[in-house]
């Protein structure tokens, strides 16, 4: 059936993604996905783990609390998405992708049930996980969301305490329309008894959270009770001991409640999994060498000031821009934009057409945004193709230019192409 990982890459490409087609790929119903885990005999009930939901901010908390955990001498399991050039990079231990052999051995053995079921690409890339850091025994494991959280398929895990980043307005064709539907689909993650982690959230979205928490005996942490703040490229959390302080050099500012959010689970967690203060500061201080390349205000060439971020809806380009304009003003900014249909809005353009200088690029897919309705949105933006970008990039008169690549996380794949890096190197 699955004779050579060839074949298993193969399948892989062959399955529709959330990414590329929207939700048609997606299945919000758990019940295939608790069947799926009943027939690897439910790996998830016997690794301890931390679930994290948000709008914005999730994919990186998971960063810092596997970094952390690691750092304190745990063998600790990292499931991601989406993933920015090889699906390997969504199964991690201790910042280390899981190998060709046991992608292959997964489904050499549940490559009947995949089959037969039709499982989707998050419902498989979620089973891979669950198995794998089973097999591999280890302390810990980060789970992240893939969308929303009260039907996402990792949502079969009883954690030993759950996460909730931020709520914004994101996916609301499928999330609802308003803060407090978005609230309360994230909120699906809290569990009977089990502690809540939440990140800075408005009032309405507090308030459901506290609602839904409250029938479910979870007690609340708010991360914003350690008063996170930036401050000459530093986060600093105000806790019971005093001060702490953390070297914030590449983070964005809005990294400082992340930070706060990441102390809390360690609070939570430390009868069970003790951590050292000097453990937690190194742990986020080393994230980006144990990771590797990220979509988070990421700085994609080696030497110059060239930047990526995945920013995709309001909330985290006006985050964005923020840090951009802390750097320079927006004219000295050469911003190349690229966006999923679906995440083309006006008050997104309209934070972006400040700057004067921008690009747009068509992404492939039937998602992508097409270069027409781009250029609706940007009328004064130029249209580039990979040709004319690995040609205007590869210019030496460009090098000394501040450029942020932004929009999707599905552009990075092809920007890292043009910067001439080897794509697959994740060193």
């Amino acid at each position: 059936m699955f004779d050579t990982i060839e074949e298993v890459e193969s399948y892989m490409l062959s399955i529709p993604k959330f990414g590329t087609v929207g939700r048609s790929a997606a299945n919000f119903n758990l019940d295939r996905m608790k069947e799926f885990c009943e027939t690897m005999g439910n790996p998830q009930e016997r690794v301890p783990m931390i679930h994290v939901a948000g709008t914005n901010g999730k994919g990186t908390t998971c960063q810092m609390l596997a970094s952390v955990y690691q750092e304190a001498g745990y063998r600790v399991g990292l499931y991601t998405s989406p993933h920015l050039v090889d699906v390997r990079e969504r199964f991690r231990i201790n910042g280390e992708w899981i190998t060709d052999s046991y992608f292959l051995e997964f489904f050499q053995e549940y490559g009947e049930f995949i089959l037969s079921r039709k499982v989707t690409f998050f419902e498989l890339t979620t089973a891979i996980a669950f198995w794998y850091y089973e097999r591999q025994d280890v302390d810990l494991a980060v789970i992240e969301t893939g969308l929303g959280g009260r039907l996402d398929a990792t949502n079969v895990i009883d954690p030993l305490v759950s996460v909730i980043t931020s709520v914004g307005m994101d996916h609301t064709d499928i999330l609802g329309d308003s803060i407090a539907k978005i609230a309360e689909e994230k909120a699906g993650i809290i569990k009977n008894n089990r502690p809540i982690v939440v990140g800075r959230l408005d009032k309405e979205a507090v308030s459901v959270i506290n609602d839904i928490a409250e029938k479910k005996g979870a007690n609340v942490h708010h991360a914003t009770k350690l008063n996170p703040e930036y401050e000459n490229d530093n986060f600093i959390l105000h806790v019971e001991s005093g001060k702490v302080s953390i070297n914030a050099e590449g983070r964005k500012q809005i990294d400082a409640i992340n930070v706060a959010v990441s102390w809390c689970v360690r609070e939570l967690l430390q009868a069970e999994f003790e951590v050292s203060e000097a453990s937690f500061i190194a742990g986020i201080e080393k994230m980006d060498s144990r990771i590797g390349y990220h979509a988070h205000f990421y700085k994609i060439h080696p030497v110059n000031k060239w930047y990526f971020d995945g920013a995709h809806n309001v909330e985290s380009v006006i985050e964005l821009i923020k840090e951009l304009k802390r750097i320079a003003p927006p004219q000295k900014w050469r911003v190349i934009l690229s966006f999923m249909d679906d995440k083309l809005r006006q008050e997104i353009s309209n934070l972006w057409n400040e700057f004067p200088n921008l690009m747009i690029y068509q992404q492939e897919g039937d998602r992508a945004a097409s270069v027409e309705k781009m250029k609706s949105y940007f009328p004064k933006a130029e249209v580039v193709t990979s040709e004319q970008a690995i040609q205007y990039f590869g210019a030496e008169d460009k090098k000394t230019e501040l450029v942020i690549f932004s929009g999707s996380f599905y552009f990075y794949k092809t920007v890292r192409n043009w910067m001439g890096t080897e794509a697959y190197n994740h060193t």
